[in-house]
């Protein structure tokens, strides 16, 4: 039988295969291979009635995730809480750079626009200029409709921090209940309401719904960071072909900063990344 890994708890793989969920485990032999089953992960696998079914192959993947762990994914919606908790720009465009390196397309959803309609402009404005679909809603349902349409025939994987609004949008664009997380009322963080990584899904969209993280370790050399900034490929070339964008004389990136055609707020996030890296790999 041929399907698809939709959940992985406790050691046991939830497969969808047609209309139905059946419950397996992994042949041990995984173990002796680099290649280990993950959500979203093509797989065929055998199945008897009354016995629990094994894996038996993973097919080939379009491409994978590390942080979450997940395969085939079309796009990353990356999920920036105006507030309750307090957005980290460091860590989302960490994301947007590990999504980037990982070949996967990238949007963004600012999320709980009625609490600070300013705040959620700003965000969008920033994103939106840096080159990405961007998205505002709030728990008034706000541009839910459009961003459904947006996600119709992806599968689609959700990232940002513990009380983000995850849960909320993918009850929201599934049309069905997912259980929802609150934001601590002593630390203004968010609690994990998922545990494990899970594909929801209705005819049209499938959402990895994933732990909420608060960091990020990337493994890219500083010199390859200026890659994963799309904004700055667009632009004429610096004159030094090697140019970091950091101190060098007549960089191009620098420029568009200075007249605004470059947020600034990513490319100070650039150079603190790029210091990060460096740092990193002086010891």
């Amino acid at each position: 039988m041929r399907g698809k890994i939709i959940k992985l708890t406790g050691g046991f793989y939830y497969i969808k295969s047609g209309d139905v969920v059946l419950e397996t485990r992994a042949r041990g032999n995984f173990r002796h291979t680099k290649v280990e089953p993950i959500v979203g992960d093509d797989v065929e696998f055998k199945y008897e009635e009354k016995t629990l079914g094994y894996i038996e192959k993973v097919y080939p993947r379009k491409n994978m995730l590390t942080r979450p762990k997940v395969s085939n994914v079309d796009l990353v919606l990356i999920v920036i809480p105006v507030m309750e908790p307090k957005y980290n720009l460091v860590i989302i465009d960490k994301t947007i750079i590990q999504a980037e390196f990982e070949g996967v397309d990238i949007a963004i959803v600012i999320s709980k626009c009625d609490l600070d309609a300013k705040a959620g402009e700003n965000l969008a404005r920033i994103y939106e200029n840096s080159g990405f679909e961007t998205f505002r809603v709030s728990d008034k349902d706000e541009n839910i409709d459009s961003l459904r349409d947006f996600l119709k025939g992806k599968t689609v994987a959700l990232c940002g921090v513990s009380g983000a609004g995850k849960s909320t949008i993918t009850s929201r664009i599934l049309n069905k209940d997912v259980e929802v997380g609150r934001v601590s009322e002593k630390t203004k963080r968010g609690k994990h309401t998922t545990r494990h990584t899970e594909i929801l899904y209705n005819n049209d969209i499938y959402i990895f719904d994933t732990p909420g993280f608060s960091s990020l370790t990337l493994k890219i050399e500083e010199d390859d960071l200026k890659k994963y900034f799309r904004e700055f490929k667009d632009l004429s070339p610096c004159k030094f072909n090697n140019c970091n964008h950091i101190k060098e004389p007549k960089c191009t990136v620098k420029d568009a900063v200075e007249i605004g055609d470059i947020e600034k707020t990513r490319y100070d996030n650039y150079l603190y990344i790029y210091n990060e890296l460096k740092e990193k790999g002086e010891y």
